[in-house]
């Protein structure tokens, strides 16, 4: 009989079976949630104003920037694969059957409310160290604003 507790990636009880990934999969699902996005739960984000301009940025690392498409509109931010980036690893043995192999998929789906409207003509993006940084000026309108009332 084997012992389940403490979990270690190194017990494989049935070579050929997906038991260490489908444990995996479990603790990934009770932690983190179904997984419909490709993404394991949410990416990390800041999103703050400073001096009259907002600004927010998203932990993207092994992200490839061209493979992104982000859109700001006056009231949200959306960034968006363009496709799928596929990554992999694995070893093999030299006779060509694979002991072990893991892959992922990344997929962008991300839509980000702002808390108030921004000027999309002057707004900026760059993509540094894994990090995805967008700026935009608050867009000037006025709060309010006193209506003569006409007669008719």
């Amino acid at each position: 009989m084997f012992a389940l507790a403490p979990y270690s990636r190194r017990f494989a009880p049935a070579v050929g079976h997906r038991t260490i990934g489908d444990v995996d999969d479990l603790f990934d699902r009770l932690l983190w949630g179904s997984d419909t996005s490709g993404t394991r739960g949410f990416r990390d984000f800041d999103l703050y104003e400073k001096d009259g301009s907002l600004y927010f940025s998203m932990e993207a690392p092994g992200v490839n920037p061209e493979d992104l498409d982000v859109v700001i509109r006056k009231e949200s931010i959306s960034i968006r694969s363009k496709g799928e980036t596929k990554k992999g690893d694995g070893a093999e043995q030299e006779d060509g059957r694979t002991w072990y192999s893991k892959k992922s998929v990344h997929v962008f789906n991300y839509e980000v409310s702002l808390p108030f409207g921004v000027d999309t003509e002057r707004a900026e993006a760059s993509f540094e160290n894994g990090v995805i940084h967008i700026s935009a000026p608050r867009l000037q309108t006025a709060e309010s604003k006193l209506l003569q009332l006409k007669r008719s």
